[in-house]
């Protein structure tokens, strides 16, 4: 059976679809390690990039859709924060006291507030984002808007 040339092009494009399909990477398992991003229940967004949160906990962006930010940070030396600078901030322990310090002297800005307990912080404040690992998440009182 010979194909017209039509057809071969059909069946060209099926091949690659199918190819493109099946080979994109299978998306990765959530982990209750997680890190997630969280929102109080108020708060108009549904995603944020990356970018974006870590100008909201650098104060560089104060507002959101008219709502005033509020970024909360989990206690200095935990687990969860160590990890929230690395993976976000691109920073340690030292290099974040650095730029508060710097932030303070040239801007007279104060780092975010500190509270155990982030996921409790964020429900009670409108406006309020912080992070927690995703085994603490609970959709009941706050939302992920970015998960890592």
């Amino acid at each position: 059976m010979k194909l017209s040339l039509p057809e071969k092009k059909i069946g060209i494009l099926l091949f690659v679809s199918c190819v493109l399909t099946f080979s994109q990477a299978p998306a990765q398992a959530e982990s209750p390690d997680d890190l997630v991003i969280i929102v109080n229940k108020q708060f108009d967004a549904s995603s944020l990039s990356l970018t974006d949160v870590k100008r909201i906990f650098k104060k560089e962006m104060t507002t959101y859709k008219g709502t005033t930010v509020k970024p909360i940070n989990a206690k200095q030396g935990s687990v969860l924060r160590n990890r929230f600078l690395s993976q976000v901030m691109g920073m340690n322990e030292s290099t974040e006291q650095k730029y508060w310090q710097d932030m303070m002297v040239k801007k007279g800005m104060k780092a975010p507030s500190e509270l155990s307990n982030t996921v409790r912080a964020v429900f009670s404040a409108r406006g309020a984002i912080s992070y927690c690992f995703r085994k603490d998440f609970s959709p009941a009182v706050s939302k992920i808007v970015l998960s890592l």
